[in-house]
């Protein structure tokens, strides 16, 4: 079952990073919102335009691709690491992650690659507090190593910032996988100090000043081809 959240999990030590987390927890604590990030108030409904890159097509999961959502999900690589997900997503677990959409606080979206129209990978935008969003994604086996991770997540977080001008992106991140863990750098994240609201996890906000500057994200990001769990593969 979906439960109340939806996460990214990034890799290495946040104890021993060389990035300042000082500034950008202090810059949350005078904007007012870090308590209400971390307390996760709801809020209005959210809604992205199609999205297109270099290599994808991005939209809301729509009921057709129920069986290609759960042939991408049902992966123990995935469902270990994701923990919203059952040990075996079925069918039924597809179709409720697909009908998420309608509560408009949770939206995920298909990363499509526009060549073949297959599914690579999903992306989720949760909304977590009256002033944030949080995104998550998983990539599937097949379409690991390629980039694909870089390019959605980016060109979602990037669609979310214009939307949404006025709410911090974050996401939840898990000291453990490497992969992860640069992806969410190098496209702008950066470590506030404070732990999520899930065990084990660190929350991370994403700075503009920090993102890679440029049209197409995947062209402007040096992807890392190291191991890693499926939701920061690339």
């Amino acid at each position: 079952m979906i439960r109340d959240g939806l996460f990214v999990y990034a890799d290495t030590d946040l104890r021993r990073s060389p990035l300042s987390q000082g500034p950008r927890r202090a810059h949350l604590e005078a904007m007012g919102i870090l308590s209400r990030i971390l307390r996760g108030t709801r809020w209005e409904r959210l809604a992205l335009p199609v999205i297109e890159t270099e290599r994808l097509a991005i939209a809301p999961l729509h009921p057709d691709m129920v069986e290609e959502v759960r042939g991408l999900t049902d992966d123990p690589a995935i469902t270990n690491s994701v923990d919203f997900l059952p040990e075996h997503f079925s069918l039924a677990d597809a179709r409720g992650l697909i009908r998420a959409a309608a509560t408009g606080r949770d939206v995920f979206l298909g990363l499509v690659e526009r060549e073949d129209r297959s599914l690579v990978g999903i992306v989720g935008a949760h909304l977590r507090a009256l002033e944030a969003i949080e995104i998550g994604y998983w990539v599937g086996g097949a379409a690991r190593g390629r980039g694909y991770g870089a390019e959605g997540v980016g060109a979602v977080v990037r669609a979310l910032a214009e939307a949404y001008p006025r709410r911090a992106i974050v996401a939840e991140c898990r000291p453990e996988n490497v992969a992860s863990w640069q992806l969410l750098h190098k496209l702008g994240f950066r470590p506030t100090g404070d732990g999520g609201k899930r065990p084990g996890r660190q929350l991370m906000v994403w700075d503009i000043r920090d993102a890679p500057q440029g049209r197409s994200t995947a062209s402007s990001i040096a992807t890392s081809r190291a191991a890693a769990r499926p939701d920061g593969a690339l």
